[in-house]
This record gives C-alpha cells, sequence and structure tokens, in this order.
C-alpha cells in the first residue's frame, strides 16, 4: 500500500504543472479569457488554467484597457474554475502570495498595481481580512506606500470597522473633488445610449456611498467641522432625496457598507 502511494507522487511529480499550450501568433487577450471560461466548462480544467494564468500576466500588456476585467471578471471566472480544480485555487493564491510580497517591498506605482492585485484576489476569494492585515502592516512599516494604496483598501477596512485607522489618511477635500468628478463625467457618458441607465445607476450609487462614507469616516475621527462642510458641497452637486437622507445619517457617525 505505501509503495503504491509512493510510486503515485512520483508520477503525479512528474507530470508538467501545466499542459503544452501556447498563445496563438498576435494573441487577443479577450479571445484567450473567454477560452478559458469555455475549456472550464468543458473540464478542460488545464488548459483553462493555463490561459487564465497567461491572461493575468500578459493582458494589460496588449491590453491596457482591460485593467478592470483583469481584476474582476476574468478572477471571478479564475475562482470558479478552482472550484472544480483545486490547482487553479492553489495557483491563484500563489498569484496572490507574490502580489503581497511586491507590495511590501515595492515603492509608489510597482506597489500600488501589485497591492490592487492583492485585494482583488481576496475579494474574489471573500478573504478581504488578508487586505486589511497587509495594510495594518503597511501602516506600521510603510507609511507612504501605506498612503499610496488607501483608496484600495479602504473597503476592506471599513469592512473590518478600522475606521480610526481610516482616518490617519483621510485627506476630504481631494477625495471628495475626485467623486464629484468622476460623477459627474459618468453622468455625461450615460447619456449615450450604450452606456445608458446601467451607467447612470453606477454613477449615482458610487458618489452615494463614497461621499456618504468619507463623511461618516470624518465624524467618528472627531472631524466633524470638516464633515459638514464636504456634505454641504455634495448636496449642491445632487439634489436628490436619497442622497441628502444618506448624508444626513453619515453626518450622525453612520459608515455606509462598502460597496464591491
Amino acid at each position: 500500500m505505501i509503495k503504491s502511494i509512493f510510486l503515485i507522487l512520483v508520477f503525479a511529480m512528474t507530470l508538467p504543472a501545466f499542459p503544452d499550450w501556447t498563445p496563438p501568433d498576435n494573441p487577443d487577450p479577450q479571445v484567450i479569457l473567454q477560452e478559458a471560461k469555455a475549456d472550464a466548462m468543458a473540464k478542460r480544467y488545464e488548459d483553462a488554467l493555463a490561459k487564465h494564468l497567461w491572461f493575468h500576466r500578459n493582458a494589460l500588456k496588449l491590453k491596457p484597457g482591460l485593467y478592470g476585467v483583469r481584476l474582476s471578471f476574468a478572477l471571478s471566472y479564475w475562482e470558479k474554475l478552482g472550484r472544480e480544480y483545486p490547482p487553479a485555487l492553489a495557483k491563484l493564491k500563489t498569484i496572490r502570495d507574490d502580489a503581497r510580497t511586491t507590495a511590501t517591498i515595492s515603492k509608489s506605482k510597482d506597489a500600488r498595481e501589485a497591492f490592487h492585485d492583492f485585494m482583488s484576489i481576496n475579494q474574489t476569494l471573500e478573504e478581504d481580512i488578508e487586505t486589511k492585515t497587509l495594510f495594518a502592516e503597511l501602516d506600521k512599516e510603510n507609511s507612504p506606500v501605506a498612503k499610496e494604496v488607501f483608496d484600495i483598501a479602504l473597503p476592506s477596512l471599513i469592512k473590518a470597522k478600522e475606521y480610526k485607522l481610516c482616518g490617519k489618511y483621510l485627506e476630504p477635500e481631494s477625495a471628495f473633488e475626485r467623486s464629484r468628478k468622476l460623477f459627474h463625467e459618468n453622468i455625461r457618458l450615460a447619456k449615450d445610449p450604450k452606456f445608458g441607465d446601467r451607467l447612470q445607476q453606477f454613477a449615482e450609487n458610487r458618489f452615494l456611498n463614497d461621499t456618504a462614507t468619507l463623511v461618516a469616516l470624518l465624524v467618528v475621527n472627531d472631524r466633524k467641522p470638516e464633515a459638514i462642510e464636504i456634505a454641504a458641497q455634495a448636496k449642491k452637486e445632487w439634489a436628490n432625496d436619497r442622497f441628502h437622507v444618506t448624508l444626513d445619517k453619515a453626518l450622525e457617525g453612520v459608515v455606509p457598507k462598502p460597496q464591491r
């Protein structure tokens, strides 16, 4: 029995980590991502994993506009594959660990991109506590990088109710100005039939959540005069009853749940 187990383990160790799949000439990352999804549905698990790994490593080199897709849909497809094929989940966690290391030892842009990868994988795996833990470490050991990635870490920090830690990195005027500009830009784009109501709803929900979160965090960090000023400015930007009620609650220190 022991000999049989040993032979199986030796055989498994000799297998290639991935199949012989290689990308075609002039690969289209979007096509390869869809192929990975199709391979998973057809139970061609090794091919699916190889394509996910290629997409994660190469998509932005060819199409930078896939930044959001890479950290959302692509990761969700990968996680779903991992439920059926454990090596895919193990590899995704290895990628996450590598991103954690890079975020810890790097500076500025590289650290920010690695932290975003780390956060997005944790979010996909519903392990947001890992993001909070790393940010807390950066806060103690490398505050410049913590400041650089604060906006990325914010939803995980709020989920963990780390309100005081958030307070160390709040810059209300610049944060509100970014939210305000994004809101109006998305509202403008939503007038295009290609985007329409879906983008309109996204813009409204995002502005509501971001602004109310900022106001509430200021309140719970004993900065209510700043909170009152931000809330007053925000109400002038959007005359919406639901928005105004949410801001009034935020002024009482009610922090809204983060949006995914």
